[in-house]
Parts: structure tokens; C-alpha cells; sequence
């Protein structure tokens, strides 16, 4: 149970994207910028049945960014941080990752204390351009649909050294995101049948052609990984011990379908615009595979009740549907429009993640150029 909590936290923050949005575009030399902080919080994780079971409480602070641009009427030009910088993080029990059968010297069965520990560092950031195709002022004009395309580019920032948590009592026990390149699309179709009410349908695929190496996954991936060259170095004599940085982790694609009532309303002096967004969000992604996975069954040195605990395991299929009702409300006549958006989004159900609950408030400020 502990050990798939450690798996999966790498997508914490991957489903529902943080910044889906309607087909509309900013419009021809305006921009804003968002500031998005979020709470995250679960203590239960949905197991391969999809059943709830208890998992170390968790709970930790985000700090996301994002930048748009109107390039021109129908092209928007954008770049966003999201997961940003988890600012605080708890966890609060403890994350056990066993050393198995101290394979790992000079550290005690168990790699750190009841103390708990942490998920620190950054997200990748995304470069990107929404594309309008059918819209107001889009080559193919429509007031009554909105159709957009929004390619984009993930660049991988630095992730932990969890190899160098090991022994800490307080240690960072995973990662906010793959670190490695990939490229997505995302599609949006509005159909606006009058100013009070559209109808979103969003889509974002990403692929991640670059390998990840499997110790930068998180802390129990580390420990593994250590456990693995320790052993064969201590049984083969120092002859042949397994190169852990063989061990590369394929993350494949994921895939995120939502569909999403708004309701709008504007007063008209001071202009103020409300929204009022009921969001249906299901994530999938076929999980990591692992490659360089030595047979260990080959080394008759190795106890086989060790063999289990040191051959490294893919991932497997990860599900979750939620559901995340927000309300926006826009200032236009403020001398620096801005605009505030609340969110919550509640896990309804899911496979191998966590039961997550994510408080959202997304602030921004527009500007023209």
C-alpha cells in the first residue's frame, strides 16, 4: 500500500490539468498572467479495484505561473509552470521503504524514521500556442462554436537527488513531475448557444519520447535501486555488480477528457463578469514501463526471498474521474483588470492514485501591449 503511494505521487498534480480552458484566444496584443496557489491533500489512495484504502497523510502548498498572449486575433501565444514550486509540504506518517534484508549497509531495516517526510521541487514547464480555427474572429467564423488546437512543448527542470535522502530522517520522498522532454496537444470545442451558457469539451494528449532514469523516480525507487547495486557487489566479490544507471523508466503518454457546463453573467456598469464552471475530468495514463531490469533469477548467489524486493516493477494503469466546480469573477474597468478563480476539485473515483483533494485559486492580471 505505501509502496504505491511512493509510485504514484509522481502525478499528483497532472490530473485535472491545473489550467484547462475554454476554445476562446486572448485578442490581438493582450496578455495576462496568472498566479495559481493550490492545497493538496489526501490520506486514502484507490487501490488497482478502484476501493479507497488508507495511505500516509498528506498535504502540501503549490505555486504555479503562467503568461498568455494575444499574437494576433486568433493566436495565442503562451508558457506555464504548472506544477509550479511546492512551496510546504507534510507528510505526516511514516512512508515506510524497506531495506530488504539489509542489503543496503550501514542503515537500519526500515530507510527513515517516523517522521515523515516531504515532496519538494519543482514542475516542468510547457511552451505552447493556441490556435483558434472556428470562432468570432477566427479564419473560420462562427458565433455559435469555438474550436482551438494548442500544441505544446514540456522542458524538464531538475528534479530531488533521492539517492542523497537516503538515511534522513525527514527525507523528500517524490517528485512533482517526469523531468524529461515530451510534447502534447491540447483541443478545445466550445458550443455557445447564447451569452448566458457554453458548453466545454477539452482534451489534452501528452507524449514523453525522452527515457527517465528509474533512481530519479522517488525515494523507495532510490532505495531500490541502491539495494540492487549493493547486493550483487557484496555476493559477486565485487566482480559484477548491477549498473543501476541501466535502469531506464519509459513514461509513455497520459490522456485527459473533460467536459464542462459554464454559466455566465455580466453587469454592465462597472463591468463585472461572472462565471460559474462544473467540470467532468477523467485522466489516464497506461503508467511507466521499465527497461534494463537485470534477471536476477540468473544470480544463484541472490536468496530468492530477496530476488522480489529488488527487481524493479512498471507501473501499471492509473485512472481518476473528478469532479471540480469553480466560480470567476472578472473586474474589466479596474485600472489593471484582473480576474480571481476558485476551484475544488473532488476525487470520485480511480485506480492505483491517490483520493486527492485540490484547493485552486487562480489570479490574473491582464495587460496590453
Amino acid at each position: 500500500m505505501k509502496r504505491l503511494m511512493a509510485f504514484c505521487l509522481a502525478f499528483l498534480l497532472l490530473a485535472p490539468a491545473l489550467f484547462a480552458d475554454h476554445a476562446n484566444v486572448m485578442p490581438a496584443r493582450v496578455g495576462r498572467v496568472f498566479v495559481a496557489p493550490t492545497f493538496i491533500m489526501f490520506d486514502q489512495q484507490f487501490d488497482d479495484d478502484g476501493n479507497r484504502r488508507n495511505a500516509p497523510s498528506t498535504s502540501m502548498f503549490n505555486l504555479g505561473f503562467a503568461a498568455e498572449y494575444g499574437i494576433n486575433s486568433w493566436i495565442t501565444g503562451a508558457v506555464q509552470w504548472a506544477p509550479g514550486v511546492n512551496v510546504w509540504s507534510d507528510v505526516s506518517d511514516d512512508v515506510i521503504v524497506a531495506n530488504p534484508l539489509g542489503a543496503i549497509p550501514n542503515q537500519p531495516a526500515t530507510l527513515h524514521s517516523s517522521s515523515g517526510g516531504r515532496v519538494t521541487g519543482a514542475g516542468d514547464v510547457m511552451l505552447g500556442a493556441k490556435i483558434q480555427v472556428v470562432g468570432r474572429e477566427a479564419p473560420m467564423q462562427s458565433e455559435l462554436f469555438r474550436l482551438a488546437f494548442a500544441p505544446g512543448l514540456m522542458i524538464p527542470v531538475p528534479g530531488p537527488n533521492f539517492s542523497d535522502e537516503i538515511g534522513n530522517s525527514n527525507p523528500r520522498v517524490a517528485s512533482l513531475d517526469n523531468h524529461v522532454f515530451g510534447v502534447g496537444l491540447r483541443s478545445f470545442f466550445d458550443w455557445v448557444p447564447n451569452r448566458f451558457f457554453y458548453l466545454n469539451f477539452y482534451n489534452e494528449i501528452r507524449f514523453f519520447p525522452q527515457r527517465g532514469r528509474f533512481r530519479e523516480l522517488g525515494f523507495q525507487q532510490a532505495a531500490q535501486a541502491e539495494a540492487l547495486r549493493h547486493t550483487t557487489h557484496t555476493l559477486t566479490g565485487g566482480q559484477a555488480p548491477i549498473d543501476v544507471s541501466g535502469l531506464e523508466v519509459n513514461f509513455r503518454y497520459d490522456l485527459t477528457f473533460e467536459i464542462e457546463p459554464t454559466f455566465t453573467y455580466r453587469i454592465e456598469a462597472p463591468i463585472i463578469a461572472f462565471e460559474v464552471g462544473l467540470p467532468f475530468t477523467y485522466f489516464f495514463t497506461p503508467g511507466y514501463t521499465i527497461s534494463g531490469v537485470p534477471n536476477l533469477y540468473h544470480l544463484d548467489l541472490i536468496n530468492p526471498a530477496l530476488r522480489p524486493a529488488l527487481t524493479p516493477q512498471d507501473q501499471g494503469n492509473v485512472h481518476l474521474f473528478t469532479i471540480g466546480p469553480n466560480v470567476s469573477m472578472f473586474f474589466m474597468e479596474w485600472p489593471v483588470p484582473m480576474e480571481f478563480r476558485l476551484s475544488y476539485t473532488i476525487p470520485i473515483w480511480g485506480q492505483n492514485t491517490q483520493v486527492r483533494h485540490v484547493f485552486g485559486l487562480q489570479v490574473r492580471t491582464y495587460f496590453r501591449i
